[in-house]
């Protein structure tokens, strides 16, 4: 297999890998990710303005891709699928190590929703570590709000926050990114983001943190999302 440099010119076959990756995923949160109806042309024009503007790295195989892009010092990895199983070694190995000759020893973020154990998999034997994942509740019976609302509840300050253009849930996410009492800020949560007419609530919560995890299952919640740091190596 043999890694390239993706550009603009690869836009149509990237949205096309992409969007059957995200059509996987729906299932698992239909609120969370309702695909909007123009999901194509919005994901069009972020991933032009990354891949032309926006210092986005991005390296492409046959069948797969990653697109690295700019955060802070470092790399954001969100947009990524290996169309093979598993990631490494294969397409995962080689596009990741194409990343790591250009940025190596860059902080980098990498995605993994829990529905994809494989991503997981990947990210450990890049030599990343999990450092939170987002706790996920879909409220079926709200939605209409807006975004933008900072508010604070027991134990939490939260803030509703847009889904990215591609997605269309009924309403904002009620986001709580540090509590400092989850057990004591979920009822409070939950109520108030049904009140804001949100269509869900995440909660962020560092690996490690059992307690909250317990609390945040036993209140209908599920681990929705992991995120992990390191360093870019080559594998």
């Amino acid at each position: 297999m043999t890694v390239t440099v993706a550009t603009s010119t690869d836009l149509d076959w990237i949205l096309a890998l992409l969007a059957r990756r995200r059509r996987s995923l729906v299932e698992y949160a239909p609120l969370f990710w309702q695909p909007a109806p123009d999901a194509r042309n919005n994901h069009r024009a972020f991933l032009d303005h990354l891949l032309t503007e926006g210092g986005a790295r991005a390296y492409r195989t046959d069948q797969s891709v990653l697109i690295a892009t700019p955060r802070g010092a470092g790399w954001l990895v969100d947009d990524a699928h290996i169309d093979t199983q598993p990631w490494a070694p294969g397409d995962g190995r080689d596009l990741w190590n194409a990343f790591a000759a250009d940025c190596h020893g860059s902080e980098v973020r990498f995605v993994c929703p829990a529905y994809e154990p494989v991503r997981a998999d990947f990210a450990r034997g890049a030599g990343l570590t999990c450092a939170e994942s987002w706790w996920l509740a879909e409220l079926t019976d709200s939605g209409g709000g807006r975004a933008g609302a900072q508010i604070t509840v027991p134990g939490a300050d939260a803030i509703t926050v847009a889904a990215p253009p591609v997605y269309a849930p009924p309403g904002p996410v009620l986001f709580l990114p540090a509590p400092t009492d989850v057990t004591l800020a979920l009822p409070a949560a939950l109520t108030t983001a049904r009140e804001l007419g949100c269509a869900a609530v995440v909660v962020n919560v560092p690996h490690g943190d059992d307690d909250s995890a317990g609390s945040l299952m036993n209140a209908g919640f599920r681990r929705h999302c992991d995120y992990f740091t390191g360093t870019v190596h080559s594998i």
